[in-house]
């Protein structure tokens, strides 16, 4: 069972419960994520972040947070890959995440049933290419 380093404080439990984590993947047990896209989606990146701190490889963390979920659910027919017939919904990274997991967060292009948008004005760049109308704090 992972432990903490005597010296840690009750501050770091998390990495305590992803050492858990680890081992459990390690074991063969599916993990993922129970982020529930809370702060803009960020805690599913906090997360894989989490994995990390406790042991999990980047590769392992972002199968948590894409195709372990869609079993666990009933929809891995329609989710978690990239496959013919599924649904389009993805995102595109700026960079490569197995090299540096951190660079989950800088996504680049989403992709939303099929439809491509430019992540930071969110408009359409394929398709209808459709400009996004202004929040209501914008105007």
């Amino acid at each position: 069972m992972a432990q903490f380093p005597s010296d840690a404080s009750n501050e770091y439990n998390h990495i305590l419960a992803a050492q858990v984590v680890n081992e459990l993947d390690q074991a063969g047990v599916p993990i993922m994520l129970c982020a529930h896209g809370q702060r803009e989606g960020l805690a599913a990146h906090w997360e894989m972040w989490m994995f990390e701190q406790g042991g999990v490889p980047p590769h392992r963390a972002l199968i948590a947070g894409t195709i372990n979920g869609a079993p666990y659910i009933g929809m891995e027919a329609d989710l978690g890959s990239l496959e013919a017939g599924k649904l389009a919904d993805l995102i595109v990274l700026e960079e490569n995440p197995l090299q540096n997991l951190r660079s989950s967060e800088l996504v680049r292009y989403v992709m939303v049933g099929g439809r491509l948008f430019d992540a930071l004005s969110m408009n359409e760049i394929a398709g209808e290419k459709l400009q996004r109308k202004p929040f209501w704090f914008q105007r």
